[in-house]
């Protein structure tokens, strides 16, 4: 279990900031083709689906294994421009307005309250999301739920072609933050991804773990279950350092 201060937080996103309730492809295609400058008579959703299901299935679902990022755009281009369907939209609008027709995410219970906290202590925040979409995108999403104002930086692997965990989208965000690795802790809910990475960038790992189980390799430095968990923790060590 650490002993040291947090010189600064970076969290996860999905599964640790935000639940996602639901992810609906068909209703961010659909809405994506009502936008099209110009689509062949001939194609349809169904046929855009199809086209997805391959791009994910040769592409997207590989990420994992590669650790590299496919942005949407990308995704996007992949998909349409072999159907021949063309938009005059900017990507940025495009990408916005199908995360906003696919997307639904609740906050964690008790998050809002940690990240007061810890602003209220003075420590920088940030996240680290693995996502094809951008930055704007996921503080959109953070803005909703009156969170992305607590974080100084949002760091996505869409911008960066890697993904958790390599370790060089760990050091990017915590120079972002103007921490050293050393001094940062990570929490996230994943320990392949989250735990697994934070520990190879040298960084303090805190597991987000509602679900109770176990960690074999035992590499997390801290679990908890509850955002209060965390701050009643941080701030034990808070005192035990400064009395």
């Amino acid at each position: 279990m650490t002993r040291t201060e947090p010189g600064g937080f970076l969290f996860d996103y999905g599964g640790t900031l935000v639940e996602e309730i639901s992810f609906d492809v068909r209703a961010g295609n659909e809405w994506l083709l009502s936008r099209a400058s110009y689509r062949p008579t001939n194609v349809g959703i169904d046929d855009v689906l199809m086209r997805a299901r391959r791009i994910a299935s040769e592409v997207a679902d590989r990420r994992d294994e590669t650790h590299l990022e496919t942005p949407w755009p990308t995704i996007t281009k992949l998909i349409h421009d072999f159907l021949g369907v063309r938009f005059d939209l900017p990507l940025s609008e495009l990408e916005i307005g199908f995360w906003k027709a696919s997307v639904r995410t609740e906050p964690m219970p008790g998050v809002r309250l940690a990240l007061e906290t810890f602003r209220e202590w003075g420590i920088p925040l940030g996240v680290v999301s693995n996502t094809c979409f951008s930055e704007s995108v996921i503080r959109y999403e953070l803005g909703k739920h009156g969170l992305a104002e607590y974080f100084d930086v949002v760091v996505v692997s869409a911008e960066y072609a890697v993904r958790k965990p390599n370790p060089l989208l760990f050091d990017t965000a915590a120079a972002r933050l103007g921490e050293l690795v050393t001094q940062i802790w990570f929490v996230g809910d994943r320990l392949d991804t989250d735990i697994a990475g934070a520990k190879a960038a040298g960084m303090t790992a805190a597991w987000f773990n509602r679900s109770n189980t176990q960690d074999p390799a035992r590499t997390a430095d801290y679990i908890f279950a509850e955002w209060k968990e965390l701050v009643l923790h941080t701030s034990r060590i808070k005192k035990r350092l400064y009395v």
